[in-house]
């Protein structure tokens, strides 16, 4: 009875530990990007200021990108929770501290303001840090039809990653793409992947930044840019 007794402690336990704490070894990592220019002038003063690294932290059905520049003056981090259908950018430049936070049907209104992509899937693939990846052509429809190639894998468990922008209908994490705002043109490609358990204190945003409408935001991220330029 004491040996049955002392099985069923052992099994219950396992349960427990099992419930509790274990995580799927992809669902949770850091992806490290190397960020280029393809439109920008090596010769400019300001290129060797811009932002050359970003950093997708992610767990389950939320992650932030966090982009520096100016040795560490400036930085502006994208922080997404689709299971709550929020969006947020944080702006940090010296001592100021922007927020711009965008929820449900927000999201879309804001995208509906943007170019749209045209998506052309491929059959062609390629390994990025080993993991494969299906290739599609951006074709951006705002009268220009500049397009652009990105890869994006399915073997990375981040839920729906694209929800909340115009990549919306890429079923994937892409480890190598193209994205042209504020009249900068990134491209960013994926150089590390570490799996590991994330702290929830990564998502969690400092209260001394101060909300503002995605208007203004625009302006200041402007007139940031164009300081880089």
């Amino acid at each position: 009875m004491k040996k049955s007794l002392h099985i069923l402690i052992i099994i219950f336990s396992l349960f427990l530990i099992g419930c509790g704490g274990k995580y799927d070894e992809k669902s949770e990592g850091i992806i490290s990007y190397k960020v280029t220019y393809p439109k920008m002038d090596k010769s400019n003063f300001m290129f060797e200021f811009m932002p050359k690294e970003m950093e997708l932290v992610f767990k389950e059905d939320k992650y932030i990108t966090n982009l520096s520049a100016g040795m560490g003056l400036f930085k502006t981090s994208f922080l997404v929770d689709k299971k709550e259908q929020e969006f947020s950018q944080l702006v940090k430049l010296v001592d100021k501290k922007y927020i711009l936070t965008l929820k449900d049907e927000k999201v879309e209104e804001s995208l509906s303001n943007l170019p749209t992509f045209s998506i052309e899937r491929t059959d062609e693939t390629k390994k990025i840090l080993n993991y494969d990846c299906k290739k599609a052509i951006i074709t951006i429809n705002n009268g220009s039809n500049d397009a652009f190639s990105v890869f994006y894998t399915d073997q990375i468990n981040l839920e729906t990653p694209n929800w909340c922008n115009q990549f919306k209908d890429i079923d994937g994490v892409m480890l190598e793409y193209q994205y042209e705002k504020y009249d900068v043109c990134m491209r960013f490609t994926a150089t590390k992947i570490t799996f590991k358990k994330i702290n929830d204190s990564e998502f969690k945003v400092d209260k001394n930044y101060i909300p503002l409408s995605e208007s203004d935001l625009d302006i200041e991220m402007q007139e940031i840019f164009d300081s880089f330029q």
